[in-house]
């Protein structure tokens, strides 16, 4: 990354950061995804259950790659897995969910667009602690603008990355299209941690995901 583009989005952290935690979410900032990964690691008890959402982001942090395994974890990989839904509905009565964000607004609110749901219900309820992590590249101005970067650039990826017969894939862009394929179902706002810090952020300085 460009240097002084770093310098910009560490300044736009900061002040998000600042929102974060007035809005009752616990939130700290990294300069790299291995100092992430390092803290998320003493953050975690061994002995923890652990779901976590599908996430590009937690691939390329290294998350998913420590998680597959882990013998000190009882870990609901959907990854790894013969009945998706079990996992899902395991993962809701986990210790810890991880997972990304679509976007992540500079006030300090998360917008999220799920298909089925489960990642966006494991974020409102259910497991006790919950981890988003996300590069600074999800780093919008408000929700109107979380839902332009959403239509412009995650669910396009996403659905080319997933091979999806949806418009955004042949277009590069949304057409608010309402296709039997589609992956955009769930659309949530999440404005506070309810309770308080039981959402935790882990903001780190690097293009991650989508």
């Amino acid at each position: 990354m460009d240097p002084n583009v770093r310098d910009a989005r560490r300044k736009l952290a900061a002040e998000c950061i600042r929102h974060l935690r007035d809005n009752g979410f616990t939130a700290d900032y990294y300069e790299t995804a291995e100092d992430a990964l390092n803290d998320l690691k003493q953050q975690i008890p061994a002995g923890s259950s652990i779901g976590f959402g599908g996430s590009e982001t937690l691939k390329e942090t290294g998350i998913i790659g420590w998680l597959t395994g882990n013998p000190d974890y009882t870990v609901f990989d959907r990854y790894h897995t013969d009945d998706m839904r079990k996992v899902f509905l395991q993962s809701l009565t986990a210790d810890c969910y991880l997972m990304s964000t679509n976007a992540l607004t500079v006030d300090g609110h998360l917008y999220n667009v799920d298909n089925t749901g489960n990642r966006v219900a494991a974020l409102c309820y259910g497991p006790g602690q919950v981890f988003v992590i996300a590069g600074t590249n999800k780093l919008v101005r408000n929700i109107e603008e979380a839902v332009i970067r959403n239509e412009d650039i995650a669910a396009p990826a996403n659905n080319i990355r997933l091979n999806r017969p949806n418009p955004c894939a042949q277009l590069g862009h949304c057409v608010h299209c309402s296709t039997p394929a589609t992956l955009c179902n769930q659309f949530v706002v999440t404005k506070r941690s309810m309770p308080e810090g039981r959402i935790q952020i882990l903001l780190i300085n690097e293009d991650l995901g989508y």
